[in-house]
């Protein structure tokens, strides 16, 4: 027997079986609407509004990293640095002296190579954080309104990143990250935080700070992990020591020096000075490194290196009482027996990049000087 209610159809479940059969088709569609980007389109949308720093490198959840306030340089109050006017301060006193260089760009003057600051609509960001005492990001944040919350590293010597843990976070190479942040002799007595966040970059990274972008290259040299910034919007590339007393690492050669001053003139349109840590310059230098380069691996060689005495107890070149030009300013005495730096120059002992005895002599040093420029090269690294 049928059941009796089936044997009757009326208008009213007409009505109600049609807007069933709408909503089974409608439906979907209006749910997919809300549903997530795919994938391609996200990726579209990230770019066209970009953050920093870029999604998937905050810390590791349950392990959050708090940034050092202060550094205790204490021990070291008794050695004292000299200071370009002549004067003398403790090594535990902070020191700070900031000179803008372009629109919303600062040369800092501390401890260590100069640091720099970069600020764009959103963010600031320091390159470099040298290693003198004192909080250097608190400073950075007297110079600029936008949060200054990260560091690059041009490469890992101690000048260069001592302070790294002032920030939440650090930006270098592969390789700068193995070494950065190890102490150097003179520093002995202070401790120094390694375990601060990092994020490794390397060619074509690009840190958005708000209509500025900063642009990463990899040209290693001075260091194995060597980083340049290429900052277009003033035309300035940031570049550590790659330029410094040009001499080819001992790990590299004359044909990747080459290479990598050929990765920067491809881009010498977009910028007119060097920053690096020990002064600012013409750009041209990339244009003569890269010519001199190429006249010794057309079959040229230099001159036979002579080993040249380093300065002495007064700190860096020129002998005691650091670089030529010194001697003009009035001096004020150092108590007898007492350690006394120059300002940002290497602190004798230090070894390496600290500006401590070069080693042995290497009979296969030569230096070639062409196109106003020297390149000091081990002949048996050439290619």
């Amino acid at each position: 027997m049928k059941n009796r209610s089936s044997q009757f159809v009326t208008p009213h479940s007409i009505f109600i079986t049609r807007l069933a059969l709408i909503a089974v088709l409608v439906l979907p569609l209006c749910l997919a609407a809300q549903q997530p980007a795919p994938p391609a389109a996200a990726a579209a949308a990230a770019q066209a509004q970009p953050q920093f720093p870029p999604a998937g490198v905050e810390p590791t959840p349950g392990h959050p990293w708090v940034p050092t306030k202060l550094i205790d340089f204490s021990p070291k109050h008794d050695i004292l640095i000299r200071n370009p006017d002549g004067t003398l301060s403790p090594m535990d006193e902070p020191y700070r002296k900031a000179t803008l260089i372009a629109p919303g760009t600062w040369q800092i003057l501390s401890e260590g190579d100069y640091q720099y600051l970069i600020e764009g609509d959103n963010e600031a960001l320091a390159i470099d954080s040298g290693y003198g005492a004192g909080n250097i990001r608190e400073f950075m944040q007297t110079l600029t309104k936008k949060p200054v919350r990260y560091i690059a590293n041009s490469h890992d010597h101690f000048d260069h990143t001592a302070n790294n843990e002032y920030f939440e976070r650090a930006y270098m190479s592969a390789y700068t990250r193995t070494k950065a942040t190890i102490p150097f002799q003179s520093f002995s007595g202070i401790s120094f935080r390694r375990d601060y966040p990092v994020t490794v970059v390397g060619d074509g990274y690009v840190f958005h700070l708000g209509n500025r972008d900063i642009e990463v290259f990899e040209i290693p040299n001075h260091t194995m992990g060597d980083i340049a910034f290429l900052d277009r919007k003033e035309r300035i590339l940031f570049s550590g020591d790659v330029f410094i007393a040009m001499t080819v690492n001992s790990e590299s050669s004359v044909a990747r020096l080459a290479s990598n001053m050929r990765k920067l003139a491809a881009h010498r349109s977009e910028f007119d000075r060097f920053a690096g840590g020990s002064s600012i310059g013409d750009a041209s230098i990339v244009d003569k490194l890269l010519a001199n380069a190429e006249y010794i691996l057309a079959g040229h060689e230099g001159d036979v290196v002579v080993p040249q005495q380093r300065g002495g107890p007064g700190g860096g070149p020129g002998g005691p009482g650091g670089p030529q030009g010194a001697a003009q300013v009035q001096q004020v005495p150092a108590p007898p027996g007492a350690i006394v730096y120059t300002r940002r120059m290497p602190h004798p002992g230090d070894g390496g990049a600290g500006g401590g005895p070069g080693g042995t002599p290497n009979p296969n040093m030569r230096k070639m000087t062409y196109g106003g420029i020297s390149i000091t090269y081990d002949i048996t690294k050439i290619k």
